[in-house]
């Protein structure tokens, strides 16, 4: 059975074994990778395209450290294992679309898979007392295989920023991301951005910091229309053209974004009990999400729509807490997945800045009278009055 380790004296009986690092790049990963090496490790290091924006000093990192890297591009399957089940589930939190609890599990799925083809024992991730995230690596790596062992050395052995730059300063190693700034946790559906500053609950935002949702009111039109259709709840049209789901995600980022569409500010609960600001643009999670609901409001009955909210609610925050691999996650996928066989259908936008507004909805299987042309010959007065007639009549034969 395997443990989760926390001390660098943990790392004494793993001397001269291989270990999968999953690897961003970034101050956290990098300070594990040297680390590990130093620990006499063989470090393979895993680094996950999940749509976030290109590094090129990744390998360059990677080859100053002395550690193998891998990159495997999962932006396709993140798409249709993991973000279309949370459009099914409308997996909002705390108000905001969720992000890194589908690209967790993912990333946590692929080191799993190299640590078995190079025989490795260890998985080692770099997230920190503040983030969900270890939560998520740890459940995701036991449910896949429980004889893995996982080492968090940030989690009880904490070491400040500012502690590692000057640790990998000094062993002549440069790091792209800067230890006084936020930061940024970025794939296709959304991008995130935390501490530094914004630990502060009162410290303001600047502009700068937004780039998916920057307006741009020189290249674009005072206001656009955009359709979205859907078929079995799973987005799959984009103004009347057949799209892919990845592609159309991509699209609506860019046309939403510059309208200003699809920013959030919120506070994550923490495992911890601690309270993480989070600052989120995600422009077209917020427009799939809206629309998804629209067709639920038109084509579920007031029951349905009741039990549904309960089910999404309650797959959101098991997903949040990093139980995707569950049993009890597989059988909400089932139920909503049954919910959503019937959500198929347009939802049209009217998109200004800053604000997007639902102009009209239609679906084959809307529950409305013009779509029932006997219902309401039902509450005409010739029918009431020979129900009155009828009711008469048998009234006076009694």
């Amino acid at each position: 059975m395997g443990t989760v380790l926390f001390h660098p004296d943990d790392l004494l009986r793993f001397k001269g074994e291989k270990a999968v690092l999953l690897f961003s790049g970034g101050l956290d990963s990098t300070y594990a990778a040297l680390q590990l090496v130093r620990a006499g490790i063989e470090v393979h290091a895993l680094h996950a395209n999940v749509g976030q924006k290109h590094d090129p000093s990744i390998q360059r990192t990677a080859g100053q450290i002395g550690v193998y890297l891998r990159t495997v591009d999962v932006r396709r399957e993140l798409c249709d294992r993991f973000i279309s089940k949370g459009i099914y589930a409308n997996a909002l939190y705390n108000r905001y679309p969720i992000s890194s609890s589908y690209t967790r599990p993912l990333i946590a799925e692929e080191g799993v898979r190299y640590a078995r083809e190079i025989g490795s024992r260890l998985v080692v991730h770099s997230a920190t007392p503040i983030q969900n995230t270890a939560s998520r690596f740890n459940m995701s790596v036991f449910a896949l295989c429980s004889g893995i062992h996982i080492y968090c050395p940030a989690i009880l052995h904490y070491i400040s920023r500012e502690e590692k730059a000057a640790y990998l300063k000094e062993a002549g190693i440069q790091c792209s991301e800067g230890i006084d700034g936020y930061s940024v946790d970025e794939n296709l559906w959304a991008r995130v951005f935390e501490g530094g500053p914004l630990e502060s609950p009162d410290y303001e935002v600047p502009e700068h910091y937004f780039t998916w949702t920057a307006p741009n009111t020189h290249n674009r039109e005072p206001s656009c229309k955009i359709s979205i259709g859907f078929e079995e709840g799973r987005p799959c049209r984009l103004n009347g053209e057949r799209v892919e789901l990845p592609d159309l995600i991509a699209r609506l980022n860019r046309s939403l974004g510059s309208y200003g569409i699809g920013r959030y500010n919120g506070f994550e609960s923490t495992a911890f009990g601690m309270k993480n600001r989070e600052l989120r643009e995600a422009p077209a999670a917020c427009l799939l999400h809206e629309s998804h609901m629209q067709l639920e409001d038109m084509i579920l009955s007031g029951d349905e729509q009741r039990v549904k909210r309960m089910l999404d609610a309650e797959w959101t925050g098991l997903v949040v807490a990093g139980g995707w691999f569950s049993k009890l996650k597989n059988a909400l996928d089932s139920a909503i997945a049954d919910f959503n066989r019937d959500i198929s259908g347009e939802v049209n936008w009217q998109i200004t800045e800053g604000r997007s507004v639902c102009v009209s909805v239609s679906s084959p299987a809307m529950q409305s009278p013009l779509h029932y042309s006997a219902f309401y010959n039902e509450f005409k007065p010739y029918s009431l009055n020979s129900l009155y007639q009828q009711m008469s009549r048998k009234h006076r034969s009694q």
